[in-house]
């Protein structure tokens, strides 16, 4: 089946949600979920508020498209990397530098999904959809791994548990630096665990892998 295309309708909705969406974060990081009214996003996306409403039910329904937005492109951009081309520890060492870009590229979001981790951020982290997101790249990763252990590359460590170990540490840092972004400090620090893991994983020249 080849590819759907869009009517010429259909792309200026697409666009005008996006526009909506973009505005939307904006506010909400800048003041908080609960200092931004419809009003506001209609404002500031040049819409009127009947508009927002066509496109979505409710200031939490428009919270949770942006996550959902948001969880799509970091997945897509990491499964592309760990299938991409390149030997298991050029693709795991990618993987791992490309946390910073992440978190230049999503810190306004990540910043508000901290701060409402004791509302919406708990619901959303339950949502099928996040966890069906999250598993694709936990298997890919794990996989990599196996890979890299049974070509003698990675030492013999369990892939899941340190699938886990890796990602926890990453996504920990990311959501801590999120409200003061350092572009400098922060690539420094990813370097560190880059270092750790990579240097932690490799089975030192002239010895076998047990």
């Amino acid at each position: 089946m080849g590819k759907t295309t869009l009517t010429r309708k259909e792309r200026e909705k697409l666009r005008h949600k996006k526009e909506i969406l973009s505005a939307a974060l904006k506010l909400f990081s800048e003041r908080g979920f609960h200092n931004v009214s419809m009003q506001q996003i209609a404002e500031a996306s040049e819409f009127a508020v009947g508009s927002l409403y066509n496109f979505f039910a409710s200031k939490e329904a428009l919270f949770e498209e942006l996550a959902n937005n948001c969880g799509e492109e970091i997945t897509s951009t990491l499964i592309i990397i760990l299938d991409g081309p390149g030997t298991e520890l050029e693709r795991l060492t990618n993987f791992i530098r490309y946390a910073p870009v992440l978190l230049e590229e999503h810190a306004a979001f990540m910043r508000l999904y901290v701060s409402e981790l004791g509302t919406r951020g708990v619901k959303l982290s339950k949502r099928q959809e996040k966890e069906d997101l999250v598993a694709a790249v936990n298997t890919r990763l794990e996989q990599l791994l196996a890979n890299g252990i049974r070509k003698g590359v990675f030492r013999c460590v369990d892939p899941a548990i340190t699938t886990k170990a890796i990602n926890s540490t990453l996504e920990t840092l990311a959501f801590e630096n999120a409200g003061h972004f350092d572009k400098v400090a922060v690539t420094e620090m990813f370097e560190k665990v880059e270092r750790l893991f990579i240097d932690g994983l490799l089975v030192p020249e002239g010895q076998d892998n047990e």
